[in-house]
Formats: C-alpha cells, sequence, structure tokens
C-alpha cells in the first residue's frame, strides 16, 4: 500500500487523534513527500528517532508512554544542551529510566494517575510529528513489530501541541534531583540471598552502549553475569517481565 497524500493524510491524522480523544486540524493537503513510515524491527527506529531529534532547533514537546531507551534520552539531554526547549510527560504506570533523565528532571511532568496516557508521539519546532505504535524503549523500537509514523506538515504537528499543552498542564512535574522520584528508575538488586523473590532467576544488566540486556539460566553468559556490583542490576521473574520493562534477551551466540 502506498503512501497517504492529501486528503488521507488529513484521513490519517484524524483517525490517529480522535483515538487519543482530541481532533486534527489539516490546513493544507500534505504531499507524499511529507509523510515517512517506517517499520521494526526490519529499520532500527532508534536511529530515526535520535536523527529527528538531532534535527531539532527551537522546541521538543514529548508525550511518552514509556521512556527507557538511552540512545533517544541522550538525544533529548544533548537537546536541552543546545538550548533547546525540551517538554516531555510520561505515564505513572510504566517504569522510565528517570535516573538516566536527571540532568532535564525539570523539563519531566507525570501524568496523574487514571487512564493511561499512551502517546508514544513528540513535535520538532512545530514542524514536525513524530507518531506510532512504537514506544522508546529499546525493544520498541529494534524487536518488536511496530510502526513510526513522521509527518513533515506544520498542521499535524500544531494539533498534538494543542494537545500536548493540556495533557502537560494537568500533570505533576517530578521532585528535583536528589528527591526520591516518583516512578524511579529500577534500584540496583540487594543481594540474592535476601531480597529476590523464589523463581526470579532471570538476569539483567545494562551493556557498555546502554542496552539493557537480560539472561536465563542456561544461558551461554548466564554465569559471567554478576549482580552484586554495579548500579544497573534488576531480577525478573519472567521473561515478559523483563521484555515489558524494556529489555532484550541476551544472544545465544
Amino acid at each position: 500500500m502506498g503512501l497517504p497524500t492529501g486528503k488521507r493524510v488529513c484521513d490519517y491524522l484524524a483517525l490517529a487523534f480522535a483515538l487519543h480523544g482530541f481532533l486534527a486540524v489539516c490546513a493544507a493537503p500534505a504531499q507524499a513527500a511529507d509523510v515517512e513510515i517506517h517499520y521494526a524491527p526490519a529499520e532500527n527506529l532508534e536511529r530515526v528517532d535520535v536523527d529527528l531529534l538531532r534535527s531539532a532547533h527551537t522546541k521538543i514537546d514529548m508525550a511518552a508512554y514509556s521512556l527507557t531507551d538511552w540512545p533517544v534520552i541522550d538525544a533529548l539531554i544533548d537537546a536541552h544542551r543546545r538550548g533547546v526547549v525540551v517538554r516531555i510527560v510520561l505515564d505513572p504506570s510504566q517504569q522510565h529510566a528517570l535516573d538516566r533523565l536527571r540532568e532535564i528532571t525539570g523539563s519531566i511532568r507525570m501524568k496523574a494517575p487514571g487512564p493511561y496516557m499512551h502517546l508514544k508521539s513528540y513535535a520538532i519546532d512545530g514542524r514536525i510529528l513524530r507518531s506510532g505504535s512504537a514506544n522508546l524503549s529499546a525493544s520498541g523500537l529494534k524487536q518488536q513489530d511496530n510502526d513510526l509514523v513522521i509527518l513533515r506538515e506544520s498542521a499535524a504537528a500544531h494539533a498534538f501541541e494543542a494537545r500536548f499543552e493540556q495533557i502537560w498542564a494537568s500533570a505533576n512535574p517530578l521532585p528535583a534531583p536528589g528527591n526520591q522520584f516518583a516512578n524511579p528508575a529500577p534500584a540496583p538488586a540487594p543481594k540474592r540471598d535476601n531480597s529476590v523473590a523464589a523463581g526470579c532467576l532471570i538476569k539483567g544488566n545494562v551493556s557498555r552502549n546502554g542496552e539493557r540486556i537480560y539472561h536465563v539460566p542456561g544461558d551461554r553468559t548466564y554465569d559471567r553475569v554478576r549482580m552484586d556490583k554495579g548500579p544497573d542490576k534488576r531480577w525478573f521473574c519472567t521473561e515478559g517481565q523483563a521484555v515489558a520493562a524494556g529489555w532484550r534477551k541476551a544472544s545465544s551466540w
């Protein structure tokens, strides 16, 4: 199926935004060149997101159901350091890499408890809208079957920003760094003998390039992973729990 054009772009926006409770406004019909659709795992969507965020000059408004992918987080921090105004709203039901986001804590708010804030979208400079099914996690961007839609159309970006302002205004600021986060990143697991529930034998650690990887008993790497040192360790009871938290399984080769 070809890329949406003209009225079909407006129809796409109206449907996608209506699912999240607000209206899309299309000024002029978009052209085919204004729309990009990418698919994981055939494509590495992490690279697409990082390149988009690096292109920002003035502002980034992001509504993220899950935000755990370190390269994406680093691109947001880099944008902040360049003087880009970054604002992020997160869903409180999910775990987020808040410890890695500490430098831009003042730019982050947490939606009040209630129905999910299930968006995976952001607008850049009032001219680009990123949306789609892909969560901003390593598994969502690189392993799962997801799409990432880029609309290079100011009307689409402005429609999202109008809704974002409402979400932002009703969300709760995070505590200042040094205080307890409202939804903290996973703490280092205490020693196995007195903290891990029986049956929770899956080891989670973070690789040198910042990727979250889990190891199951019997893997060739399982015995080499130490859980008593380092801040980025976590035990899981099931593989499903690990994947849902944004971790991927260690390679078997």
